[in-house]
């Protein structure tokens, strides 16, 4: 009888005990989230939800968890191999198809990357198209790169609009491998390198880059040529060191694109909102009635590219790339992200408005959302960006303003299926309105 009493005791203080520890884990979660964001409590009992699953589904969460980190972070750590039978610059042209920048699995990376930051530059120029300096550099053996320098410390938040600041080269870096823990395949592939201006620079330089080049405070700065790049714009060097990202320029075939203007695109002008701005119903009755949205994969990729944006915080997606002649089939490709990480704090709601207008998104993006939420994207980013040569690459309350926004796309996106229905807004592709 005590024997039996006391193994009731037992289970009395066992189960206490689980329901305390419970307790305390809803306690903290819920107090997490309100300091990520006090101003919302979004998906708050979902993430309670995912945090009481069963072990079974924990076990699923750390399988994909160790897969990613085996197929994204790992091959970044392995020793280089000097003595390839192939050219990594070949494998990266290699790799590119119409609906690719490369591969879902991608072992060569880490000799592309190595490459791109230990060869020698014999060739610097100016780069002019756009609104900010880049350079145009090609590597030994004939291979082209653009490079984007340093303009922010790591923890400068830009102010006022989400689109205002100079280029963010560490942005670029970040932006190339969410793509990659997005597995959408479509940003060029982007390393961080601090180049010696004076010995690596301005003895290969073109006399319309030298021209720009000047000493300021002991600093070698230049500032290049392109729409707005004018000497009070000049970007400077710490003594002759400058730390920029270097952009893998793609292959020749593929190096020629279209070039079309966002459906979404801003004014950029004080007191003047565009047509999405003023009308909710912008999608359905315009969007979707013109190509090449009418079916097929833009409409899709115009979504895709809202997450991507809204969780790199890029405003700036006025124009947008394919390859020349794909036509309506042809892929959006996420080029030109330096506009991104600028304030942690601030979500620029606006950029979903794709999402929240057309509710409609590919499967497979929601998929990989709801694996990656409860702290696995930035978890695996951190890890990733880890391995980069001007590591650390974002500061640390730019992953707390990704994982805020990533549960307000989630519940953006539930808000659709609550009013159209799962069938008509998570969709493998899009045939048109019905």
């Amino acid at each position: 009888m005590k024997f039996f009493q006391r193994f009731l005791l037992a289970v009395v203080v066992v189960c206490w005990t689980v329901g305390v520890l419970i307790a305390i884990q809803r306690t903290r979660l819920d107090l997490l989230t309100k300091h990520i964001n006090p101003l919302r409590n979004i998906g708050v009992q979902r993430i309670v939800d995912h945090q009481n699953d069963t072990a079974l589904e924990v076990t699923k969460e750390d399988k994909f968890y160790n897969s990613e980190i085996k197929r994204l972070a790992k091959i970044l750590e392995q020793p280089v191999n000097h003595n390839m039978d192939v050219d990594p610059f070949a494998v990266a042209a290699g790799w590119v198809q119409d609906d690719q920048l490369y591969p879902h699995h991608h072992p060569e990376l880490l000799h592309i990357l190595n490459k791109m930051v230990t060869s020698k530059i014999v060739s610097a120029d100016v780069l002019p198209k756009g609104t900010q300096i880049k350079l145009l550099l090609i590597l030994e053996g004939g291979q082209r790169v653009v490079f984007k320098q340093k303009r922010y410390e790591r923890d400068f938040i830009i102010e006022g609009k989400p689109y205002e600041g100079y280029d963010r080269h560490n942005a670029e870096i970040a932006a190339f491998h969410l793509d990659r823990i997005l597995d959408y395949r479509r940003a060029p592939i982007v390393v961080g390198r601090t180049l010696n201006l004076k010995t690596e620079i301005m003895p290969v330089a073109s006399a319309k880059l030298l021209e720009t080049f000047q000493e300021k405070d002991g600093n070698l700065c230049y500032y290049g040529k392109c729409l707005y790049c004018k000497e009070e714009h000049i970007a400077c060097a710490q003594g002759d060191i400058m730390e920029g990202a270097l952009t893998l320029w793609l292959p020749e075939k593929w190096s020629s694109f279209d070039k079309l203007r966002h459906p979404y695109q801003r004014t950029y002008v004080d007191n003047r909102k565009a047509k999405w701005e003023m009308d909710e119903g912008y999608c359905d009755n315009t969007v979707k009635l013109k190509e090449p949205f009418i079916k097929g994969r833009r409409l899709l990729d115009v979504t895709d590219g809202a997450v991507f944006d809204f969780l790199i915080g890029n405003a700036d997606r006025h124009h947008y790339e394919i390859f020349k002649g794909t036509g309506n089939d042809g892929m959006m490709l996420m080029m030109d992200n330096a506009k991104s990480f600028g304030n942690p704090y601030e979500n620029e709601e606006s950029i979903l408005a794709p999402i929240t207008q057309c509710c409609i998104l590919r499967n497979s993006t929601w998929t990989r959302m709801n694996h990656l939420k409860g702290g696995l994207l930035t978890k695996l980013l951190e890890t990733i960006l880890h391995y980069d040569p001007i590591h650390p690459v974002l500061d640390k309350p730019h992953y707390i303003g990704i994982e805020t926004r990533l549960l307000i796309i989630l519940d953006k996106v539930n808000e659709c299926i609550d009013k159209r229905g799962l069938e008509h807004v998570i969709v493998d592709s899009w045939d048109g309105i019905k």
